[in-house]
């Protein structure tokens, strides 16, 4: 939830397009409760952490290409492509069909 609360305030400076510029101060004030939240995130999650006897640092997966991205998620690139083909040949021409008696009913 700490995240999360995170989040929000750093999206709403971010959204809020001149508060920097008009509010620079507001700005601030909001991104450093931001800071304090991610903070206090931190030190539950070590909590948390230490009680799983969980060892850290954590040892996050290799993701520095989108290929090793999608495998790590296990997303099956080809078995993906070629459901998608199969779509294009097989669906889209059914609803292309449709469409064109739909529109001809809409001429007359």
């Amino acid at each position: 939830m700490d995240i999360r609360h995170a989040q929000w305030r750093w999206d709403w400076v971010a959204a809020a397009n001149g508060l920097g510029f008009h509010a620079p101060v507001e700005a601030l004030r909001v991104l450093g409760t931001s800071i304090q939240k991610v903070q206090e995130a931190r030190i539950l999650l070590t909590e948390i952490f230490v009680r799983k006897g969980v060892k850290t640092p954590i040892e996050l997966p290799d993701i520095s290409t989108k290929d090793k991205a999608q495998k790590y998620i296990g997303l099956e690139m080809p078995e993906l492509l070629r459901k998608k083909s199969e779509f294009i040949t097989t669906v889209v021409p059914e609803w292309t069909k449709k469409a064109a008696v739909r529109e001809s009913k809409l001429n007359n």
